[in-house]
């Protein structure tokens, strides 16, 4: 899924695949649930592969979003 299909407006849990693709997980009606999901799965892996994320932009710089979800919660 692009970076810019994202349901706007609605905490997604996202598992980064390329440059602008995602593979989106779930869709939560909260961040502390978006981000109890987010921990559980990447819970053990070193490097933090699963993040939490909301689109606020109906059409956003796929690039900028892109850094956000590869880059931190």
């Amino acid at each position: 899924m692009k970076l810019t299909e994202l349901p706007l407006d609605t905490w997604v849990v996202v598992e980064p695949v390329t440059g602008n693709d995602v593979k989106l997980l779930s869709k939560h009606a909260t961040q502390q649930q978006a981000e109890a999901e987010c921990d559980k799965r990447n819970k053990g892996l070193k490097v933090p592969r699963f993040r939490a994320v909301k689109a606020l932009e109906p059409i956003a710089s796929a690039q900028a979003c892109a850094a956000v979800v590869t880059h931190g919660r």
